[in-house]
């Protein structure tokens, strides 16, 4: 993520925006979304992918490097992060990225055309001539079956932050020093947190806004709220100048805000009388949540997306999910009512003899996504010979609806493609080239489903040594040596460990527990 800055002075030169990958920007999740409407987009494996303000390629060189079939472009005015991205882009050895220093004003027909075009965390931090470009690059340069994302800050949430922001910086305009700046703001932040009294309205908004904003670290909080720039916009503004470039609304990355299903009748009822379509539906949903992101899809004009959603537009997908049995075991049995919980508590129930055995197959692969023909076999085979399985429309039908339940729920997730991993710790476990490549620069890796996760000490001296060379004996020592080098080390009761069997045993324990979260975080590869 990086914007535009004067030529005299590049903040993001002097303080740069940690380079994260996104799932959500994922071609993959674009495809999903776009075939789920029916459309027709280009397959991830064949793709030209385009971003705008890629920063050092922390979202960018992670999918080149798992898509090797496709290419990809990062453009950003950050020449410190352009020089970052090369450096590792050089380091990993890909062919398919290219990282331009450049502004997004130089983009021109020259480029070519994409299957996909990335801006997250840049349009709301952007002059309006640069937000200009932004939707024409995405309309200009899109494929004609193409996916543009755009990712912009809202209102109505954004009048309370915005107004926390003129306030730091009306305080941190006093100090020229970047670090000063952060410092002041935060010293500001914390001057009102104890100052204002949560009795009243104001106080308790300005309070949760304020708890928000103190927990971010400091490049975020520079260049999320500090910086020259930050122009939140109305959704339906937003879909106005996407709509005058050629370009219409195609769907949220994620989808389940975009129902009413999760407000209360009364409110989904009414919402359906006083909304002629979905732009004015979700502006709406957008009053109700006070919502202040939004992670935007958008496509051409003279495509159709197909609004209506049934059980046959769940057939081609992969799917994937982590939901499990609220019981011990889970009971299969016709017309018997059987919870399934995801991970952050929330329970959905169904009696369907095939959904049921379908969703245990799916929590039992977990994070591995399924075809839909293997997961229908799965599924007959935990049932045996109850008689569903066995392959009639109908029956399909039903399990495919309610799979697409599942996914407006956001217990289910919808995939084109994935990437290679196992959730089985091999004879000689081994990590990704990338993945191993961060672990020896810092504590946050990405896994094969495109995330980042951070890691312990232990975890990250573990993950260097994961190159498919070594069994577990071999790890064990391995993982000594390092002890004995003092690059690692255990403590029990705040003592530190030293006696050589009490090492050991925790040395096992550790490396066996570690393993097998790097198995269901998708971090082990083949």
């Amino acid at each position: 993520m990086a914007r535009v800055e004067s030529p005299s002075r590049n903040t993001y030169d002097e303080l740069p925006y940690e380079s994260q990958p996104f799932a959500d920007t994922h071609p993959d999740r674009l495809a999903s979304l776009a075939r789920l409407f029916g459309l027709s987009p280009a397959p991830v494996t064949a793709c030209r992918v385009l971003e705008l303000g890629c920063a050092s390629g922390g979202n960018l060189i992670p999918m080149a490097f798992q898509l090797p079939g496709s290419e990809f472009v990062g453009v950003d005015t950050s020449r410190r992060q352009v020089e970052m991205a090369h450096e590792t882009i050089g380091d990993l050895g890909l062919r398919n990225i290219r990282i331009m220093h450049a502004s997004i004003l130089d983009i021109d027909a020259s480029w070519g055309s994409f299957d996909y075009i990335i801006c997250h965390g840049v349009y709301s931090w952007v002059p309006g001539e640069v937000q200009d470009k932004i939707l024409a690059v995405s309309a200009e340069n899109l494929a004609p079956h193409g996916i543009a994302y755009v990712s912009y800050n809202t209102y109505p949430g954004w009048h309370m932050r915005e107004m926390l922001r003129h306030m730091m910086r009306y305080h941190a305009d006093q100090f020229e020093d970047t670090a000063r700046q952060i410092g002041q703001a935060r010293a500001l932040v914390d001057f009102l947190a104890n100052s204002v009294s949560t009795n009243d309205y104001y106080g308790s908004l300005l309070k949760r806004e304020l708890d928000n904003i103190q927990e971010h670290p400091d490049w975020y909080l520079f260049h999320d709220h500090l910086e020259l720039v930050n122009v939140p916009i109305y959704f339906y503004q937003f879909i106005e100048r996407a709509g005058q470039k050629g370009l219409q609304y195609l769907a949220e990355s994620d989808f389940s805000t975009m129902l009413t299903s999760g407000f209360p009748e009364e409110t989904a009822r009414t919402l359906k009388q006083i909304s002629p379509n979905i732009i004015r539906t979700e502006q709406y949903m957008d009053f109700l949540r006070n919502r202040f992101f939004r992670q935007t899809l958008l496509c051409h004009d003279n495509l159709v997306p197909k609004r209506a959603l049934g059980a046959s537009n769940m057939e081609g997908f992969l799917f994937a999910s982590a939901l499990r049995p609220d019981t011990d075991a889970a009971d299969l049995s016709p017309g018997v009512k059987q919870g399934f919980r995801m991970p952050e508590g929330k329970v959905i129930s169904t009696d369907f003899p095939l959904t049921k055995a379908a969703l245990v197959a799916l929590g039992d692969h977990w994070p591995r996504a399924l075809e839909l023909d293997y997961l229908y076999a799965e599924a007959g085979r935990r049932l045996g010979d109850t008689g569903y399985g066995e392959g009639s429309e109908d029956e399909r039908a039903l399990l495919l609806g309610d799979l697409l339940q599942c996914y407006v729920s956001n217990a289910l997730e919808l995939h084109t493609w994935q990437a290679d991993f196992t959730t089985r710790v091999g004879e000689r476990p081994r990590i990704s080239r990338i993945a191993a490549y961060q672990a020896t620069r810092g504590s946050s890796i990405i896994n094969q489903r495109h995330e980042a996760g951070e890691l312990d000490v232990f975890a990250r001296e573990l993950g260097i040594l994961l190159d498919g060379s070594r069994d577990r004996s071999q790890l064990l020592t391995a993982l000594r040596c390092r002890v004995e080098a003092g690059e690692l080390a255990f403590r029990q009761q705040g003592n530190p460990v030293k006696e050589t069997a009490a090492l050991d045993r925790i040395l096992e324990t550790a490396l066996d527990e570690t393993l097998r979260r790097f198995a269901r975080s998708a971090l082990l590869v083949e």
